[in-house]
Formats: structure tokens, sequence, C-alpha cells
């Protein structure tokens, strides 16, 4: 489903017309769209914001991708065609490990993320890891989480809302039950894939 067909369906219950909003409504609505998709990202790990991203390092430092958000995996140390685990740890545990081999994240949003590496120099480093949403920035993007009636229901309620219209507690709750149901779906046909381990699970930037 496209940004397009999202907010048409909008219209069609917040103004009973099956038109594409214009003007202010058009900004407004698409802003709105797009707060759903990153609300939804914020909460889980959905596959189809998980990507790849394959680097030769020469060095200690790996400027990670502008759109990074978070690790989802051990990042990959590849050698001679196989795959090994690297340990990842907190940025306070640097002088406190046992581990010979290790990454860990720092920085920010703003300034950018950077995989800091010991012990590993001269290879190629694969790092599974959560993108933020690309988001609605054309009417023919298409909707990146597995439900668009999720984003269509939840800008419903934005709408309702900022007229006061008290059907927009029916619609949020919708929204919700959308939500609800499309990681829960998630969860369940990747067996749980989409769990960080528990070395990961640290505060970037840290």
């Amino acid at each position: 489903m496209t940004l397009s067909d999202i907010l048409i369906a909008v219209n069609s219950y917040t103004d009973l017309e099956a038109t594409l909003p214009t003007g202010t409504d058009l900004t407004t609505r698409t802003s709105y769209a797009n707060q759903a998709v990153r609300d939804a990202a914020s909460l889980f790990n959905f596959p189809q914001l998980s990507t790849t991203y394959d680097v030769y390092a020469t060095g200690a430092t790996i400027s990670l991708p502008s759109t990074f958000r978070e690790l989802e995996g051990f990042p990959k140390w590849v050698t001679n065609g196989a795959l090994t685990d690297i340990a990842i740890i907190k940025p306070s545990e640097v002088s406190s490990t046992n581990e010979t081999r290790y990454a860990y994240v720092l920085g920010n949003p703003s300034a950018g993320y950077n995989l800091i590496l010991n012990g590993i120099s001269g290879a190629t480093i694969s790092i599974l890891h959560q993108r933020y949403p690309t988001g609605f920035s054309t009417l023919t993007d298409i909707c990146e989480l597995p439900d668009p009636e999720y984003v269509k229901q939840k800008v419903i309620s934005y709408v309702l809302q900022s007229r006061n219209d008290d059907r927009f507690m029916v619609a949020e709750s919708d929204a919700n039950t959308r939500l609800a149901n499309m990681v829960g779906r998630d969860s369940y046909i990747h067996g749980g894939i989409n769990v960080v381990p528990v070395a990961t699970s640290f505060v970037i930037g840290e």
C-alpha cells in the first residue's frame, strides 16, 4: 500500500471523500503517517528494517551507515568464507573484559555511530543491524511495515484527536491492536531471531 492509498483511505473515513487531501492537510497527514512508522519501529525490530552492512576493516574504527539504529546480532568476522561471532561489550567494560577479540558501539544519531574493534584488522566484517525507516517522502512510496492498515488507523486517530472527535479513541485502540498483532505475527514467523543477544543489550553511545 502506497502513501497515496493510505491517505485516500484516511480521507474516506475522516472526510467522507475518497480523494487525496491537498495543501496543509496533505502535509500534516503525511507527517502523521511518518510518525506512525517511526513509533512502530521504535518498539520492535521488524525484519523489514533489518539489513546487513559488509565492510573491510583496515583499522580499529568502522563508520556505520547513517541509517544505523542498533545492532541486531553479533557482528561477524569473515575469514576464508567462514563467519565467526565477534563479542559485543559495553564501552565501560573494555578494561574488565576477558575477550581478546571484541567490539563496541560509540556515537549518537546526530554525530553518527562507529563500531570499535579490538584484536581484529585487515578483515571483512559483516554487521547485521536495524535501520531507521525510510518513511514516506513521495505519494508513491510503499509502506515499509508489514501491515499498512496500522498506519492508516494511526493517521485516522491523529486526525480525529486534532479535531477533539471522541471517535479517536476507537481508532487509536484499533491501531494499537494492529500494532500488537503485527509484532506478534513477526515474532512467531521468525522464531525469535529478532531478539538481540544479551551481550548486545547496551545503551548505544554509553
